[in-house]
């Protein structure tokens, strides 16, 4: 009987804990000067109007209660003008957090745009104006009631991304130009000592042909889009043109200096190449924007992006940090695009910035918060990012499309001792058709955050890399007194805690080894495990599925499907500097190469079906670093469609001429298959044989390093996802295990 007792006791007591709990409502048919208790207007009260009035209304609801609070949004149009910053005295506690939240069966969508209304056929041709425009352009002005003025870099009509106007590409000016030290750290640190006086500044101008550039009143309106390396497209406003002597000075830094006449460059928002339908430009000048519609103007619906992030959840730097937030089922759209400015500091080659506000949804100073079931589409910057402290953060169950940016982004502290971005989840996310603005965006960056879950993430639709993972490399930090002012990582290295190690890697005879600087980089220890990665590598080059650079150790990459990814350097990829990392049970297909490794990494069990096995160096790095490494249990088989030359070559020039095992030190109960007969794929020995040693062997019984035979697989299983053998597979006698990716990916995809 007291057991019973005390039993109805607890239960009695979770009831009563769980009803302890605060309802909210928001409107876009409020008041906020309404007490927000209503779902619906009623009389002279009912729910609040604006989020902002919600956030309020909750601190005010906190300093009174301790129960918890949420936020039920109801469905339609709510525009934002600034961002909602919530804060510590916003946060909830364990016991009681605070949930922003949609109401049942609703969609609230926050869009942080402006319509652009009022259009009128133009009557007069704007100077400079294409003839194949001419009676063809609309005009409207810019609207003044947002606030402050704004460079409009990208529109919309609803959801649909407008073109803006652009050029066909452009050559630099053949010319002897001075190299300055605007070049990658790996290419300095032979020519530049550690000590020293700083570098002279950087080069901004360009040297132009023919009439290529004009001298435009409004430069700060055209931008430049240079992609002087594979792995890079820079977006640069003009500072102005100098005509006399075809230089054009750009308002930033480029990432790389512009210097090799082969390469192309592109000019936006120039009146002189509004020529096709569907086209546009802005001239702030004379605060008009000119578009020829491809459709009736009645019938679009014009949206400037205003706003560049719309939350904001953000402590204090060293605590007391925000804390149990929620936001669920929200709709986000029309975020502005990220410019580069003066004050930037830069990730790796600048593919996203350091502790910059350019997401739609930032946490920063932050921890034992979510965002979950939300949508971030039809926007022109960053969807989602964890800067600096932030911690157990998840981000689950989110669709994210058609950005202008990048997707999610997890970015710690540059280099130093500081290690306080980690223990994060990023969970069941639908990414694609990113980086329609910044070509170079990855759908998730991890950049000095470690010990993170990255699982059933769907990535697909992607002009560059699909995940990034990324540190600071060894050159970088003997750069830091001669070029401090250098975007690109140099500029967040925590010079104070790094000195030592900078010291004792000059100390040392090899200096640019990564172990000097290990305990600087945070990057370790991620879990990026069934995720389904397609389609990345659209529109740049010299990338991958999966990529890891200047990282710190144990890695974890499981489970993963990675397929119809081209033109890569390895899908699955470990490139300058990278550290000890574990490669196992991916399945990659459709694609010319399997992995490229310049590091150490356990290589166990994968099944490799692309036309290389290794797009790499003549020797490996399978062994070295700080632990030793193996590649175990793989099966590589090339497609027997394949016409590569390469095959069981490795793709460096240095070792055409030899089958890629013949430079791996060590393999191990491994299998080679192809029902491919051109002769880059065709083995010089027998079925049956091992490729190491050329002899006959037999599975589970003499010992197998690269065994040349039919690993049987289950053709019927592969097509529901189930990587299995049929009975009496030597696979199975070599202890190779099947690989189910029957769950691989996101939920949300389909729905």
């Amino acid at each position: 009987m007291r057991g019973m007792v005390g039993l109805l006791l607890a239960l009695t007591m979770f009831l009563s804990s769980a009803a302890a709990k605060t309802i909210l409502y928001v409107s876009p048919d409020g008041n906020d000067q309404w007490s927000g208790r209503l779902s619906d207007p009623k009389g002279d009260d009912g729910p609040l109007a604006t989020l902002e009035a919600a956030r309020v209304k909750v601190r005010v609801l906190k300093a009174k209660s301790k129960d918890a609070i949420e936020v039920q949004i109801r469905g339609g149009d709510y525009q934002l003008l600034k961002t909602v910053v919530f804060g510590t005295e916003d946060s909830g506690s364990k016991e009681a957090p605070v949930v922003y939240k949609a109401f049942s069966g609703e969609k609230p969508v926050f869009s942080g745009g402006v319509k652009i209304s009022e259009w009128a056929k133009c009557t007069q041709d704007p100077a400079g104006m294409s003839p194949k425009a001419k009676g063809k352009l609309w005009v409207a002005e810019i609207p003044k009631g947002a606030g402050e003025p704004w460079m409009i870099r990208s529109l919309y009509d609803g959801e649909l991304l407008l073109k803006r106007a652009r050029s066909d590409s452009f050559k630099y000016a053949e010319f002897e130009k001075k190299e300055d030290s605007n070049r990658q750290g790996k290419k300095l640190t032979s020519i530049l000592d550690y000590e020293g006086k700083p570098v002279p500044a950087f080069d901004r101008t360009i040297r132009y042909r023919d009439q290529d550039l004009k001298a435009w009143p409004n430069p700060s309106d055209i931008e430049l889009i240079l992609k002087d390396r594979p792995w890079l497209a820079n977006v640069i406003a003009l500072e102005r043109v100098d005509t006399e002597n075809k230089v054009a000075h750009l308002a930033v830094d480029p990432t790389y200096q512009a210097i090799n006449p082969n390469n192309r460059y592109w000019v936006e928002n120039a009146i002189e190449h509004l020529d096709e339908p569907g086209e546009w430009v802005v001239n702030t000048q004379e605060g008009k924007i000119y578009m020829w519609p491809e459709k009736e103007m009645a019938g679009m619906k014009v949206i400037a992006p205003y706003l560049e992030e719309f939350i904001r959840v953000e402590g204090k730097e060293d605590g007391p940090f925000a804390a149990h937030l929620r936001f669920e089922g929200l709709t986000f759209t029309h975020g502005v695009r990220d410019t580069l400015q003066a004050e930037d500091k830069g990730l790796q080659h600048d593919w996203e910035m350091y502790d910059k506000g350019n997401g739609v949804v930032r946490f920063r100073f932050a921890e034992d918060c979510e965002l979950s079931s939300c949508v971030i589409k039809s926007s022109s910057g960053t969807g989602i990012r964890l800067d600096l402290h932030c911690q157990r953060i998840k981000i689950a169950s989110n669709h994210l499309h058609h950005l202008g940016g990048g997707g999610i982004v997890l970015s710690g502290y540059g280099p130093g001792t500081k290690d306080v971005n980690k223990n994060n989840v990023v969970h069941d996310n639908y990414i694609h058709h990113i980086g329609e603005l910044l070509l170079h965006s990855a759908a998730i960056f991890i950049a000095q955050s470690g010990h993170n879950e990255i699982s059933h993430n769907t990535i697909q639709e992607v002009p560059y890399n699909g995940i990034v993972v990324s540190g600071c490399r060894p050159h970088e930090f003997y750069l830091v007194k001669r070029i401090p002012f250098r975007r690109a990582w140099v500029s967040s290295i925590r010079f104070d805690e790094c000195e030592p190690y900078i010291k004792k890697g000059l100390a040392a005879e090899w200096q640019n080894r990564l172990e000097h600087f290990l305990p600087l980089l945070h990057a370790r220890e991620n879990r990026i495990v069934m995720n389904d990665i397609s389609r990345t590598l659209l529109k740049l080059h010299d990338g991958n599925a999966i990529y890891f650079s200047a990282m710190g150790e144990d890695n974890l990459v499981e489970r993963n499907y990675v397929h119809q990814n081209h033109d890569t350097a390895g899908a699955i990829r470990l490139d300058d500097n990278p550290s000890f990392t574990i490669i196992r049970e991916n399945v990659i297909t459709e694609s010319e190469r399997g992995l490229g490794l310049k590091g150490p990494a356990d290589v166990i069990n994968n099944f490799i079906f692309t036309e290389t096995f290794l797009r790499g160096r003549s020797t490996p790095g399978w062994l070295g670093g700080t632990k030793k490494a193996l590649p175990k249990g793989n099966v590589f088989m090339p497609p027997a469609s394949s016409k590569s030359s390469n095959g069981l070559y490795l793709t460096d020039d240095r070792a055409k001429d030899k089958p890629f095992y013949e430079n791996l030190p060590k393999m191990e109960d491994s299998i080679y298959f192809t029902k491919n007969t051109s002769d880059p794929y065709v083995p010089k020995t027998g079925l049956g044989n091992d490729l190491f040693t050329g002899k006959p062997v037999t599975a589970g019984k003499d010992e197998v390093k690269l065994l040349y035979v039919d690993p049987m697989f289950d053709e019927d299983a592969m097509k529901e996802g189930l990587y299995q053998f049929r009975k009496g597979s030597p696979a199975e006698k070599l202890g190779i295990k099947a690989i189910d990716l029957r769950e691989v990916g996101s939920s949300l995809v389909g729905k």
